[in-house]
């Protein structure tokens, strides 16, 4: 049984007793078991965090903070991370219904994460100019951006923090986080390690609750300088629109419909492993899941098989991280059915909220299950001739967050590679992620985040000053 959770919120380095607000419950996806409860926030609790946040932002404990002692505060909690990488993992996989040691495998990956934001912010530098003109030079630096609203997502709430919250401590800023309402457990108790690491009061705040009453207030709030969103698409329309208003900066990570490109020389068995992998990983919910296959016509019928095959033992791990979401996968799955062939049938399990696998083929380019993001282990099928006709098909899609290319030419791969509209790319390769490598975004797939120096100036704004020589008496 894992340890029920009654979270309260953060806000001014004060943890908000929990009995002191209505309570949201989350039972875990699979087992319905009871795992967590948060406090139900409002726009009293945004307005008292955006204010902290502000305040901690102006403090001297922060603003004067050298970027060393920002750096030594980062690894600090990084190490912390690692430390309790155990409870994490069992905070998040009974809140999010993800494996245990998938869990553990993503707190990890994030705990390196803040040790590379620690480690490149040792790296930050100004400009100087010294010769703009006969007595004038010239500085650039970078200033934080202010107050961030950082918004997170339901189906990797740890490791999509990770991605962005060291980067925007680094830059200076202070934040104000809204986790989803099906999982905030690791978000508050990040909280708690930033505390223990040495960060001022203020720095890290967490309103828990509903969209309506604690996201929507936390995007139209004019202390907000910049805004962190990841999630739907549909969702990302709505909080840009919000932000325009008051003319915020933006960064937003959303939906995908990422293709995967086969040629027939490729490795196969290893191929249709990744292929398998790339869109049941966390049960689908993953907006980088390669959810349409493009396999060469020469090896079609082959590849088909080859996923019956492996499809037929797989067991699934991973149960949709909610009801409605259960609803709109299974909707999907029957829709495939009517819309193309199936190739395998997939559809509920007797386990709680699981869902078998189901491939479709021979479908329209307007087919739901090929143009939609379905956010569950869904997978469309459809053939391609040569190379100009797989990337046409690749990029016939408003997405463009990833692509993965299979063959066993690598100048081609590479060739197929460039065309692609993606803003991550694996070719030949397994979806693996690294720190050091940016994430961008096409289209609806929204606007990706940097890595480096650059990740640390996305949440910057740039100055510059002109310095007149004084010529001395």
């Amino acid at each position: 049984m894992p340890t029920i959770h009654h979270w309260g919120m953060v806000i001014g380095g004060t943890d908000i007793a929990a009995n002191q607000r209505p309570r949201l419950e989350r039972h875990h996806p699979a087992s319905g078991q009871l795992v967590a409860s948060f406090a139900q926030g409002s726009e009293v609790d945004v307005n008292a965090a955006v204010a902290a946040a502000a305040s901690a932002g102006d403090d001297p404990s922060w603003r004067d903070l050298t970027p060393a002692h920002r750096s030594d505060l980062i690894f600090e909690a990084a190490r912390l991370l690692l430390a309790e990488k155990e409870d994490l993992a069992a905070i998040e996989a009974a809140e999010t219904g993800k494996p245990l040691h998938q869990a553990v495998g993503e707190i990890e990956a994030g705990a390196q994460l803040w040790k590379y934001a620690a480690a490149v912010l040792r790296a930050q530098h100004g400009q100087f100019y010294p010769h703009l003109a006969d007595n004038r030079a010239g500085l650039v630096w970078h200033d934080p951006v202010g107050v961030v609203a950082l918004i997170l997502p339901w189906n990797f709430p740890f490791i999509v923090a990770a991605e962005r919250l060291p980067f925007i401590l680094a830059a200076g800023c202070t934040v104000v986080a809204k986790p989803s309402e099906y999982a905030s457990g690791s978000c508050l108790a990040t909280a708690a390690i930033l505390k223990r690491a040495g960060f001022p009061d203020g720095v890290y705040n967490v309103v828990t609750g509903l969209g309506p009453q604690v996201g929507a207030p936390l995007v139209d709030h004019p202390g907000v300088a910049m805004i962190s969103f990841t999630g739907s698409t549909d969702t990302g329309r709505a909080v840009m629109a919000a932000a325009s208003r008051t003319l915020k900066r933006v960064s937003l990570e959303l939906g995908g419909k990422s293709p995967v490109v086969v040629f027939a020389d490729a490795d196969l068995d290893a191929a249709a492993a990744a292929v398998i992998h790339g869109f049941t990983h966390n049960g689908g919910q993953c907006c980088i899941a390669t959810s349409r296959l493009l396999v060469q016509d020469t090896i079609a019928a082959d590849f088909q098989a080859r996923l019956r095959r492996d499809l037929a033992s797989f067991i699934p791990v991973q149960a949709a991280a909610n009801q409605p979401q259960w609803h709109k996968v299974v909707a999907f799955m029957d829709k495939g059915r009517s819309e193309g062939r199936t190739i395998v049938e997939g559809g509920p399990t007797n386990d709680g909220l699981t869902l078998r696998p189901a491939v479709f083929a021979d479908l329209a380019t307007d087919a739901s299950v090929w143009r939609d993001e379905v956010f569950g282990p869904v997978l469309a099928m459809a053939s391609f001739t040569d190379e100009a006709d797989a990337i046409a098909q690749a990029n016939d899609t408003i997405f463009g967050l990833a692509a993965c290319v299979w063959s066993g030419d690598e100048a081609r791969a590479m060739r197929v590679a460039r065309r692609l509209k993606a803003g991550r790319l694996w070719i030949n390769a397994p979806q693996d992620n690294f720190p050091e490598l940016p994430v961008g975004g096409f289209g609806a797939s929204g606007i990706g985040r940097e890595a480096g120096l650059s990740g640390i100036a996305t949440y910057c704004e740039v100055k510059s000053a002109v310095i007149r020589k004084q010529e001395k008496a």
